[in-house]
């Protein structure tokens, strides 16, 4: 076992971890008969070491050279599983809806397009389908096709097609994150995903501040807030989104440090959004409508329409990627939401889509029975899923050909996506050595995917770490993750395992 190796960068970790390590190896030749694989006894020694006393830790290792476990710690302990339950959603939409598949936005007529003196004398269909790519500059080049046949006057309705949900988030979405992009509301009617940005800027001290919406964007936001300069005697200063009907903010409270911040602000209705977006391109491209914006839910049978123009998003291969990259919450809540109405072939509500999403695990042997899940994102509170649970998914991703594309899309350490400068692996030993998503909120740490050790040999693992406060994460030296990945470097190698011991949950 290479515990010189182990201390190397055990010893400056946390400041609250267990700091008791003994390991004693009796060398006689039956003793040694019973001792495990050296490379669980080095996971072993590492974990004694290393785990923390404050938080609740579950580890599961596999080898996948051998196809064996190496290491299960709390492996069936149900746990929040933050953002690694993206890991589930990119399986189920490569096994749904296939690689290339993309979203379409169509434009339709009712009739063969007949355009006279500048008069459409018929009703105009825009179906969305809940792309979460899809922009405003999307929308306005799909509908300049009207303009550029020479419409100036319609003389009809236009008819936004697209499901209508009473739900816009799901079960345990945190009531105080509603406001902001990252839990924006699942819809068919998503232009630029739901996210309008602007700035609040200081109109001096102890004065309302301005707040400007960017892009002219349809939304009010209206500013209650004040800067001020405070000092740590005095109460801290913060700000406070209330949301009111038909896309109507306040932003109450106040704010010290920058005098101008930016700010993120999640559409909290959707349908009534696309309705003024789409009403305003129209405008933009002079075209005068002597109708209604209508949205329904059921179009007519597209072949008794006439198509105009679609807009097709990317392949899913790159959705998947900004999924799993960038952490894109509503992509994930999107393509589970695509996919599970594809297995369904039916319109569904969050509940309904997390059954589907549990049915196409099962079919790919992966029982979620046991498990609670909420949403696709992990956002959710409510998420209950085991070590054991992602484990089998990344499974099925790293022996099946027809998912292992799937690993391309995981954040390379110290390269790429939510792992490009986390700290610790953006540097050697963790750099371009962990493929891994990540899965962040208040109180848990969880990071899961695949490690290349110093003996050449590739291991699965999945590391779930909830109940850690922010107190403790703050005095911590380097992230618990990053420590126990640094000591899984150098894992020996084993040619001929015999047995594996599984520890005593802690």
């Amino acid at each position: 076992m290479r515990l010189a190796n182990i201390s190397r960068f055990i010893f400056p970790y946390l400041l609250l971890t267990t700091a008791s390590f003994s390991l004693t190896l009796v060398h006689s030749a039956e003793s040694s008969a019973m001792l495990p694989p050296e490379d669980q006894q080095h996971v072993m020694a590492l974990m004694d070491f290393i785990t923390p006393n404050q938080s609740l830790v579950a580890l599961s290792i596999w080898d996948l050279s051998d196809n064996r476990n190496v290491y299960q710690q709390n492996a069936d302990a149900l746990m929040n599983p933050a953002s690694i339950q993206k890991i589930l959603t990119a399986l189920v939409s490569a096994k749904q809806l296939g690689q290339s598949f993309r979203y379409q936005t169509s434009l339709y007529t009712e009739k063969p397009l007949a355009v006279v003196n500048g008069i459409l004398d018929d009703n105009v269909y825009v179906e969305f389908s809940g792309d979460p790519t899809l922009k405003q500059g999307d929308l306005t080049d799909l509908i300049s096709h009207l303009s550029k046949a020479g419409v100036k006057q319609i003389n009809g309705d236009i008819h936004l097609i697209g499901h209508q949900q009473d739900q816009l988030q799901a079960p345990g979405w945190v009531w105080d994150d509603l406001g902001i992009c990252y839990a924006a509301p699942l819809s068919s009617f998503i232009i630029d995903k739901n996210c309008v940005f602007a700035r609040l800027s200081a109109n001096g001290v102890n004065n309302t501040a301005t707040l400007k919406v960017m892009g002219k964007r349809p939304i009010y936001v209206e500013s209650e807030a004040v800067y001020t300069q405070t000092n740590q005697r005095e109460v801290p200063c913060d700000l406070q989104l209330s949301r009111k009907d038909s896309n109507h903010f306040i932003l109450k409270g106040c704010y010290s440090g920058a005098k101008s911040l930016p700010l993120a602000i999640a559409v909290s209705e959707p349908q009534g959004y696309a309705v003024n977006v789409v009403n305003s391109i129209f405008k933009k491209h002079n075209i005068s409508v002597n109708g209604q914006i209508i949205v329904e839910s059921k179009p007519r049978n597209p072949t008794e329409l006439t198509i105009i123009a679609q807009h097709l998003s990317a392949p899913l291969t790159e959705l998947i990627d900004e999924m799993l990259l960038k952490s894109d919450n509503l992509m994930a809540e999107a393509l589970l939401r695509t996919s599970a109405e594809k297995y369904f072939n039916h319109p569904l509500n969050f509940n309904q889509t997390t059954k589907a999403f549990i049915a196409m695990l099962q079919d790919l042997g992966i029982d979620l029975r046991i498990a609670n899940v909420a949403d696709g994102s992990g956002l959710s509170r409510y998420n209950l899923l085991s070590a054991e649970h992602v484990m089998s998914v990344l499974k099925v991703i790293a022996t099946d050909p027809s998912y292992q594309f799937l690993l391309n899309s995981f954040p390379v350490a110290g390269k790429s996506g939510t792992l490009r400068y986390k700290r610790y692996f953006n540097k050697p030993p963790l750099k371009n050595k962990v493929m891994a998503k990540t899965g962040s909120m208040l109180g848990v740490a969880n990071l899961a995917g695949q490690f290349v050790a110093s003996n050449g040999k590739t291991y699965l693992f999945v590391l779930i770490e909830n109940g850690l406060s922010p107190q403790i994460k703050r005095k911590q030296k380097a992230p618990f993750s990053a420590v126990l990945l640094q000591g899984l470097m150098d894992i020996p190698l084993v040619q001929h395992p015999q047995m594996m011991i599984k520890p005593l949950s802690k």
